[in-house]
């Protein structure tokens, strides 16, 4: 026996998850920059620390062009004993997030060797810059070449925020998707996460299957 076609909001619809991993010195706002995310979020949730790594997660989720998002965003600790941990999370996360400092004069030689560590340019990455100089123009613009050096170089999109409101009302969130789905949009061919380590499910849900 036939059965009847599917009514049109019974249909599946593409929903997708994906890791990103925010990295930088002590003090830089990587936690400022996740609780930005998390404003955006439709449905937050929180994860306690690690007992085994001590890295700090959040789940966020939002919509992006008709698809249903689930971001984890994985605070790596500024110590220098995790700094190994920059080569998994290059080699596994959709998109890693370094953050500096604008009024941190280490900032570049900081961001220099968790890049090192690293080793390669991950699919994706963001490079955040917050905080603002009350030394004039000249010196910011003395600060931000360098950094806007490394971003070139390693093709990561600079962003820049020189308050907490302006971070607050930058839609972070779409931001993230934007850079890592691009081109995606509902009803898009699987195929087309080939690369881009996103994982995929259907329905409202998220599956935790294998990456693609």
């Amino acid at each position: 026996m036939m059965l009847p076609p599917a009514r049109n909001d019974e249909k599946s619809h593409l929903a997708v998850s994906f890791q990103v991993a925010v990295a930088g010195s002590r003090a830089a706002g990587k936690s400022t920059l996740i609780r930005a995310a998390l404003k955006d979020s439709a449905d937050p949730t929180l994860m306690l620390q690690g007992d085994a790594d001590g890295l700090q997660m959040q789940k966020v989720a939002c919509s992006y062009s008709g698809l249903g998002v689930s971001v984890d965003f994985v605070e790596l600790p500024a110590e220098a004993r995790y700094m190994p941990l920059l080569f998994q999370f290059g080699a596994t996360a959709a998109c890693i997030a370094f953050v500096v400092n604008v009024q941190d004069p280490t900032g570049p030689a900081d961001l220099a060797a968790r890049l090192s560590a690293i080793g390669s340019p991950p699919p994706c990455g963001l490079l955040v810059v917050r905080g603002a100089l009350n030394s004039g123009a000249g010196e910011e613009r003395k600060r931000l070449e360098p950094l806007r050096e490394i971003a070139s170089r390693w093709g990561f999109r600079l962003l820049r925020f020189e308050s907490l409101e302006q971070l607050e009302r930058s839609a972070l969130l779409q931001q993230v998707c934007s850079e890592v789905l691009h081109d995606l949009a509902e009803g898009a061919d699987p195929i087309h996460l080939l690369g881009r380590r996103v994982a995929k499910g259907v329905g409202t849900g998220t599956f935790r299957g294998g990456d693609v």
